[in-house]
């Protein structure tokens, strides 16, 4: 057994898990660390160190991400040799003869990647991610519905369906989106592999690639920036207040760059989670069609409301047919079907359609099949009903906590809906990413606010999901997050201390 004497200390400003993984760099580059060695089990080291095991893990995680150890499942982890390290390398220069792609560009993407993989480790309290809570999942009434569909259908379900997707499950969203007040036909109306997916295919449609400005909230849905990312199209931000985007600096934007298309979030916004007014839903439409530029409409969160009014979405105000309506069930029902709809005006439907064809063919026809059923069943209004008796609960149990572990000049609302709160922590101390590599070490996540920004902006903010973890897992999680804020303010005090002061000394 190699000497595996580590020094960790809380006083400077560098997170304990890679002041770890900075020692053991060195004796693995210095030969100390043998190749094929095998690194203590975290449990052990971490008691040796006397600090969390989830501090020992993400060590580990942080050389393996380099190369210099592997994990082997059962085993342990090892300290890598030069077969290991070249490994990738060599398996795709054998299968690709030509030259290899640059390495990716660390982006907001890739560090909310990086900071979900720290989050998901074992005893981690994330608020970071934005998947509904587990437990109420519809799980029994679901299995049900797919057993319907099967015994029903039988192979009819399993085989290929029409890409615009099963006209059953079309009209029953078509008669839903006209209780709700916008006048749609079901051949209006596209089936989606989820909400990203009509996303994906609206900017396909209306963009040109490195030559087309699409307008964004600023912050914005983190999904929407990675597409705009891989389509390599340009984002112009239009920057938020408590009543959305603001729309007189919209105008400007327009002016300035002549956008393709304007992506919003009006009710219930990620990650702010604002909601547009009536009279700003109205401005934001006169200025689109005034310089005839689309809108596509992010209604993911509609139905997720607690208190306040149901306000019209934009596309059910929209005389132009200028208002691209993006929604789905992976927030309020089932995530993992992946449905979702895109409502298209009727002159583009054929192009749209093409465009699916082209990406997956069609969304699974048992899924949809499945869903229809379940909608038609009656049990998503009570659904619907019990999951927001739920989040309300557990967005009050956080505003409470966070009332309580909080710094006083910290800032935030109070949604009226959705799923998030989002924090600006004081100004003139550290940094969300700061806040974010001591928290990892109190066992709690968050996701941090400038990924969320086209322009990199928001670097003290804090997006907390409220729905995912229960009343007293939320209490707790924050206790640890104000926790982690104190060590962080005394970290940085003391490193700006002067410790060269000598009192005066006094001759009697």
């Amino acid at each position: 057994m190699f000497d595996m004497f580590i020094q960790v200390t809380r006083q400077g400003g560098r997170p304990l898990y890679l002041q770890i993984a900075d020692q053991l760099r060195i004796k693995i580059e210095n030969g100390e660390l043998a190749p094929n060695s095998r690194l203590p089990a975290s449990r052990v080291l971490a008691k040796k160190l006397g600090v969390n095991r989830i501090t020992i893990v993400n060590a580990y995680a942080e050389l393996e991400t380099e190369g210099l150890v592997v994990s082997r499942v059962g085993s342990g982890t090892f300290v890598a040799t030069a077969q290991n390290t070249s490994l990738a390398e060599s398996e795709v220069t054998a299968r690709w003869s030509g030259p290899l792609p640059p390495p990716r560009q660390w982006n907001a993407g890739l560090m909310l990647s990086e900071m979900m993989r720290l989050a998901h480790q074992p005893g981690v309290i994330s608020f970071a991610n934005g998947a509904p809570a587990s437990e109420f999942l519809p799980v029994n009434e679901f299995r049900r519905a797919l057993n319907d569909v099967l015994r029903r259908d039988g192979a009819a379900a399993l085989q290929y369906e029409d890409a615009v997707g099963y006209e059953p499950l079309r009209d029953t969203i078509a008669t839903y989106l006209q209780q709700q007040g916008t006048q749609v036909h079901n051949s209006d109306i596209l089936i989606t592999a989820g909400c990203q997916q009509a996303l994906d295919m609206t900017l396909r449609l209306l963009t040109r690639g490195e030559n087309s400005v699409l307008v964004v909230e600023d912050p914005c849905y983190l999904g929407l920036l990675e597409l705009v990312n891989t389509r390599h199209i340009t984002p112009a931000g239009v920057s938020l207040d408590e009543a959305g985007m603001q729309i007189e600096r919209l105008e400007q934007i327009i002016l300035r760059f002549r956008p393709r298309i304007i992506y919003v979030t009006p009710t219930y916004h990620n990650p702010t989670g604002v909601t547009m007014p009536l009279k700003r839903r109205r401005a934001l439409l006169e200025i689109a069609n005034r310089y005839g530029i689309p809108i596509l409409e992010d209604t993911t969160y509609d139905e997720l409301r607690y208190e306040g009014e149901l306000l019209p979405s934009l596309k059910s105000l929209d005389t132009t047919d200028l208002v691209f309506l993006a929604g789905g069930f992976s927030k309020t029902l089932v995530p993992g079907i992946r449905i979702g709809y895109l409502v298209v005006p009727s002159y583009l439907r054929d192009r749209l359609i093409a465009i699916k064809q082209t990406a997956d063919l069609l969304t699974s026809p048992l899924n949809q099949r499945a869903l229809y059923v379940y909608l038609q069943s009656g049990h998503f209004a009570q659904h619907l009903k019990q999951v927001r008796t739920a989040y309300r609960e557990r967005r009050d149990t956080m505003l409470a906590a966070m009332e309580d572990h909080f710094p006083s000049d910290a800032r935030w609302r109070c949604p009226q809906g959705g799923m998030y709160l989002w924090v600006d922590m004081p100004p003139s101390g550290p940094t969300a990413t700061d806040l974010y590599l001591t928290a990892i070490n109190y066992n709690v996540a968050f996701a941090i606010g400038s990924v969320f920004s086209a322009s990199g902006s928001f670097t003290h903010a804090l997006r907390l999901s409220f729905v995912t973890h229960t009343p007293q897992e939320i209490e707790e999680g924050i206790r640890r997050l104000g926790k982690a804020w104190r060590e962080l303010l005394d970290r940085h005090a003391k490193a700006t201390t002067p410790t060269d002061y000598q009192p005066a000394l006094h001759i009697l």
